[in-house]
């Protein structure tokens, strides 16, 4: 349901029934039950609105309450991953590959144009695995695969931002 028209299609009737209200129901021949009607519909409308704002701000919650340590954790993760004497770890070599793609113009990327970039890298499915999901010993959440697509994950987007300014120094 899109919230926006149907707070708009509310804003309508109760606009309707306050015209309707102002210049007197007898003058437009229209009766209290005509009013009455209008005024549920408006506020089943409401209602509905209401309901799904509470089922998205549950489901919000539960994202930030369940995903919230795996944010801090690659916040502080990319701090070390960025340090020239960790750029050789697998981790940070599969961030960088996939920042230079990007950088290269590369729209969209798979996880087999990563894996090409970094020929050399043994074990590279386990470690970018790691790197695509919320555990307690993985890496750290960075990318989120969408059909054979890979992209970065959008809460840590800003530290990988962050980290790509400077291990590429802008």
């Amino acid at each position: 349901m899109d919230i926006e028209y149907k707070l708009s299609q509310a804003t309508i009737i109760f606009e309707d029934v306050a015209f309707l209200i102002a210049k007197g129901v007898s003058a437009k021949g229209v009766s209290a039950k005509d009013i009455h009607s209008s005024i549920i519909k408006g506020l089943i409308i409401l209602s509905d609105v209401k309901k799904s704002i509470s089922t998205q701000n549950t489901k919000e919650n539960e994202y930030n309450q369940s995903e919230s340590n795996e944010i801090e954790k690659v916040r502080r993760k990319l701090k070390l991953w960025s340090k020239p004497e960790r750029q050789q770890n697998i981790n940070s070599q599969i961030l960088n590959a996939y920042l230079k793609l990007r950088r290269s113009g590369k729209n969209y990327i798979t996880e087999i144009d990563i894996q090409n970039e970094l020929q050399n890298i043994d074990d590279f499915k386990n470690n970018f695995d790691q790197m695509k999901n919320i555990a307690e010993k993985n890496h750290g959440k960075i990318f989120e695969q969408k059909g054979s697509y890979v992209e970065i994950w959008e809460p840590v987007n800003s530290f990988v931002s962050e980290y790509e300014n400077i291990v590429f120094q802008e």
